[in-house]
């Protein structure tokens, strides 16, 4: 159903917290394969994707369309590195893509809370996220593939694209 990508430079630790959840899920279904898009990175973060029986796609010369080829999902899920998807999230994108016919577009999910965070630290923790996957993005294969352009990067995908707000959280990753 899923094909997750998760683009990455020197992440190896926050990749190592956030795979055993997305394997968990690989291995009941849910999600058909997890792609690490490195952009060149010096640590181990290729090791750490290869060892949870990830793809590894040397992200600094694939463009859009080729990583996109090497999806086996019928819908791509971005998400940034050492993000969790908390709650019930599975059951919130299985509502959005059997949505009828036309209205299931793109998503992207709330920000949830770490109950374990103070007040300051959330506050600063967001003011970090920025880019154009920080809360996610769950768009079809079919409209990526038809958005994509040669040479085109992944960061250029979402923009343009009309987004709806799943009813299901992601925790940001943790500081660096």
């Amino acid at each position: 159903m899923l094909s997750v990508l998760v683009p990455t430079h020197n992440d190896e630790d926050r990749l190592a917290h956030m795979l055993p959840d997305l394997v968990r899920h690989a291995v009941s279904g849910a999600v058909s394969d997890v792609l690490v898009l490195d952009h060149d990175s010096s640590d181990e973060t290729a090791r750490v994707g290869e060892i949870a029986g990830c793809t590894i796609i040397d992200a600094s010369k694939a463009d859009v369309s080729a990583m996109l080829d090497t999806a086996r999902g019928l819908w791509i899920l971005v998400l940034p590195p050492g993000a969790r998807l908390v709650g019930d999230w599975l059951a919130a994108v299985e509502t959005h893509i059997n949505a009828p016919t036309g209205a299931a577009g793109a998503a992207r999910f709330c920000m949830a809370r770490d109950p374990g965070q103070s007040f300051w630290a959330r506050l600063f923790a967001r003011r970090g996220l920025t880019g154009p996957f920080a809360r996610g993005f769950l768009i079809s294969k079919a409209q990526a593939q038809a958005l994509s352009r040669p040479g085109m990067t992944l960061d250029a995908l979402p923009r343009g694209v009309a987004v709806r707000t799943l009813r299901a959280g992601l925790l940001p990753p943790a500081s660096r």
